[in-house]
């Protein structure tokens, strides 16, 4: 689709969504960023899982990396309250094929995109959140709370993230350790001169795909724009 037919959507599509609703898409869009990413390793309680959702689309992050080596996921609408369909979310599984885990295609991926792997782990001295390099795209890797993080995880890490802990418990719970580490690190990020709001091109494609969400009906209406357009096109050459 090219972009000149995408902004005609775009624009049929917001005639069908209320001003207020088109206000917070670009407010939002304007604070979205791909700079900072989240990895969910094997994420056994989706609850869990989802509550992070919600935490990572606060902390304005666009992409959630979720690897299904041996759990599949499934986002709760109830604790989400919704905001997993603002995010765009990767998931792995094995490749069997390619004789690769999900936890390694995962890694490839991020790693062709530049990214550097930050792992959370209380079994090693790591870097303080506070404290970590943000120069380039980082993805911080968080586990499950009874098995952590994996081996896989341990290897590709460039770096290692902890959280002082001063009682009797080994481990905070997922969604407020991921709270815990996005606070200071998107907190450093914005207050940065670094690049990291999201590019034009991102948020263009972004915008037509929560149009397409925040519409009522948005498929009907997509239908109905297609036969108008190209049934204006077919006018358009003919004349």
């Amino acid at each position: 689709m090219h972009s000149e037919t995408q902004q005609a959507l775009i624009d049929y599509l917001s005639g069908f969504v209320t001003s207020e609703r088109r206000d917070r898409i670009e407010a939002v869009l304007s604070q979205r960023t791909r700079h900072i990413t989240v990895v969910l390793e094997d994420i056994k309680h989706t609850q869990n899982a989802s509550a992070v959702l919600r935490s990572c689309d606060i902390f304005g992050l666009q992409d959630i990396h979720i690897v299904e080596q041996n759990y599949g996921f499934r986002a709760r609408r109830m604790v989400t309250a919704g905001a997993n369909k603002w995010l765009t979310l990767h998931r792995y599984r094995p490749d069997a094929t390619a004789g690769l885990t999900a936890n390694q295609r995962c890694f490839d991926t991020l790693r062709a995109k530049g990214y550097a792997i930050a792992a959370t782990t209380p079994s090693k001295q790591g870097i303080l959140p506070d404290a970590i390099a943000i120069n380039q795209p980082l993805a911080i890797v968080f586990g499950s709370e009874k098995k952590g993080i994996s081996d896989i995880a341990l290897q590709q890490a460039n770096c290692y993230l902890h959280l002082p802990m001063y009682g009797f418990s080994e481990s905070f719970n997922l969604s407020v350790s991921v709270g815990l580490c996005l606070q200071p690190v998107i907190h450093r990020l914005r207050s940065s001169s670094l690049p990291w709001r999201l590019s034009e091109t991102e948020k263009f494609d972004l915008r037509l795909d929560w149009l397409r969400k925040a519409a009522q009906s948005a498929e009907a209406l997509e239908r109905r724009f297609w036969q108008n357009y190209g049934d204006s096109a077919e006018a358009k050459t003919h004349h």
